[in-house]
């Protein structure tokens, strides 16, 4: 299967808040950080699992767009809009998937925090 296509499902079982179908689209060695601090956001599927559920379960509102996808072989870069993020924040993403044997193993992101009046939409 095409990167794209993976990504693309990938993130909209993120939508969908189906922690389940997101992390069947991970490699069982998938990892999960911070690119600026190269802080650890989750190591594995059963940590991610842990922390996605957290996650969508306390952000009912979470939402992803997709404003610009770049494809080159296995790595995928976004950038992307997140709403209803960590306590109600939005968020603009940059987000660079690896992938490996057709899953996602490797996520690391550049987020900041969108002021209300600076939409990057």
């Amino acid at each position: 299967m095409k990167a794209g296509k993976i990504i693309h499902q990938f993130m909209a079982a993120y939508n969908e808040r189906n922690v389940e179908k997101f992390v069947s689209f991970m490699h069982p060695e998938f990892e999960s950080y911070l690119f600026d601090s190269k802080d650890v956001l989750c190591s594995g599927i059963g940590d991610a699992r842990k922390v996605y559920e957290k996650r969508f379960s306390e952000n009912k509102s979470l939402f992803v767009t997709t404003l610009q996808r770049i494809i080159n072989d296995n790595v995928v870069v976004e950038s992307q809009f997140i709403e209803g993020f960590d306590s109600g924040k939005t968020i603009h993403a940059i987000a660079i998937f690896e992938l490996k044997e057709d899953k996602v193993k490797r996520a690391s992101f550049v987020r900041r925090e969108v002021k209300p009046d600076r939409n990057p939409m």
